[in-house]
């Protein structure tokens, strides 16, 4: 089986960094996923189907950054981390190799006002319809 390289100490110094914005830690390989924290209401929302399946996603992102970094990475560097921003939550899925990686959730109202530009458009986009 494959090891992850996710520290056991992250989980604890995110909670720190985020407090209880922070939704979900989950370290992901090819075969395997083990979920490092995961918020009490954000738990009673997923079963462990939904859970395996949000993991699949991050796999396929994973996956699909060998191919981004061909497109980009010599222009913009190398991919460090896809961001997808929903209405309730942002999942950043940080992948550490083709088959490995890290996928937090935080919750939208704290990533927006750490990233004063994804609000900012976000309120023009929502202004002009």
């Amino acid at each position: 089986m494959e090891e992850e390289r996710v520290s056991p100490a992250l989980p604890d110094r995110l909670r720190d960094r985020l407090g209880d914005s922070l939704r979900s830690v989950v370290g992901y390989t090819r075969n395997d996923y083990t979920v490092h924290y995961l918020r009490d209401d954000v738990a009673a929302d997923y079963d462990d189907a939904e859970i395996a399946r949000g993991v699949e996603e991050m796999r396929f992102e994973s996956l699909e950054a060998e191919y981004v970094n061909d497109l980009f990475a010599e222009r913009h560097g190398e991919l460090r981390c896809n961001v997808t921003f929903f209405e309730d939550a942002v999942e950043l899925n940080f992948p550490l190799s083709e088959t490995e990686g890290l996928a937090v959730a935080v919750d939208a109202d704290h990533f927006a006002r750490q990233d004063s530009f994804v609000q900012y458009v976000l309120d023009l986009v929502t202004d002009a319809e």
